[in-house]
Formats: C-alpha cells, structure tokens, sequence
C-alpha cells in the first residue's frame, strides 16, 4: 500500500519523495469546464432532432393503430350486417343481439334470433293459463258459503 500525506504545498510519498502540486487558478477551472461542457454538448447535438423525431414515429404509430382497429370495426360491421340481413333481423336488433366476435359466434346468434322471433310470430303473444282460476280444496268452502249468504247471492 500506498502512504500519501497531503500538506498545503507537497505531497509526501512512501520513498519519502515530494511532488510539488500545481494550484489551479478560478478561471482555469472555469475554462475546464466550459471544454468539458462544450465536448457534451457537440456529442449530443442532434438530441432535439433525435427527439422530435421519435416523437413523430410515436404518433404515425398510433396513427397506424388507430386506423387498424378502426378497419377491424368496420369489417365486423359488415360482417354483422350481412348475417342480420341473411337471417332478416332488423338493424335495431342486429345491433343490440349479435355480439359475436367471429363469423360463427355471429351466425349461431342470428339463427337462433331468426327462430325466437319465428316463433313468436308463429304463437303470438300467449299468457299461459290466462283466466284460470286456481281453487284450492282446502277449508275456503265455509268463508265462501259465509260470503254468499252475506250478500245474498246464490252460487
């Protein structure tokens, strides 16, 4: 290992030898500097160019994406309006029932759309068991017996 002392003017060494140290004067340091900063400055010149630049490829890149999903919406568009048109589905339904992503999940829709809304035409609206009145043959006998005498009518 190396042994250095430092005193204000000289540098002492392990041999005992001394090296006088020279002292930079504030514009010495200065002009250091200002070569220092200017050899930066020269290697990274073009940075705002460079910049700019990457800037302008970002935004053609969403440009390009944004015109790509665009196309895919309008393909599955089509898409969705050709099947509806097969299977005579109306706009309004096309667009609220097929959901699908591809063509098949779009088709199994449509078809059973196609045949819910056959159907419904076929049987029209129905309520089932409209009008019926359930009974049951539990003990009501009395109250209804106890009701028709209570207004006088007869069954």
């Amino acid at each position: 290992m190396s042994e250095t002392t430092t005193t204000d003017a000289a540098t002492t060494t392990e041999g005992g030898e001394q090296k006088q140290e020279q002292g930079l004067s504030q514009a010495e340091v200065d002009r250091i500097v200002k070569d220092r900063i200017a050899r930066v400055e020269a290697k990274y010149a073009d940075y705002n160019d460079l910049k700019a630049k990457a800037e302008g490829a970002k935004t053609v890149e969403q440009k390009l994406a944004e015109l790509e999903s665009k196309h895919a919406e309008a393909e599955a568009r089509a898409l969705r309006s050709e099947i509806a048109t097969r299977h005579g589905i109306t706009a309004e339904d096309r667009d609220l029932f097929l959901t699908g992503s591809d063509a098949d999940a779009l088709e199994a829709q449509a078809k059973r759309l196609s045949e819910r809304i056959a159907d419904q035409k076929r049987t029209g609206n129905v309520a089932r068991k409209e009008g019926v009145n359930k009974t049951s043959g539990s003990g009501d006998e009395e109250m209804r017996e106890f009701a028709r005498n209570l207004f006088n009518r007869p069954d």
